[in-house]
């Protein structure tokens, strides 16, 4: 393969995988929720009214102030992950696509 066309394969592949790496991965979302936070929070807590978060950055914003209160360690990779799968589980709130590229429909 002669070098401009496995650079021009290196840009296509590197291409493809910009677009997906950003993604938050829910299943990892729901095993640092279930490891550090279900011990305290059961459903109810996602269902209060008085609590509830009104949209996806809110309930990120409260996934990171809870991060950082419990000093979980998580990156910014791991909040989006636990949103993430808080959104799907409980919110159904419209989702970044940078987040969420194919988002399922909404739920209300």
């Amino acid at each position: 393969m002669s070098a401009s066309r496995f650079g021009a394969a290196l840009a296509v592949a590197a291409f493809a995988l910009a677009g997906t790496a950003s993604a938050a991965d829910p299943a990892r979302g729901r095993a640092l929720y279930e490891a550090q936070c279900k011990g305290c929070h059961n459903e109810s807590v996602h269902n209060d009214n008085s609590r509830k978060a009104r949209n996806f950055e809110a309930a990120r914003a409260r996934v990171a102030d809870f991060s950082a209160q419990l000093k979980t360690g998580w990156t910014g990779a791991h909040i989006d992950d636990v949103a993430v799968y808080l959104n799907e589980r409980y919110y159904s709130f419209p989702c970044p696509p940078k987040l969420c590229p194919n988002p399922a429909p909404a739920k209300r």
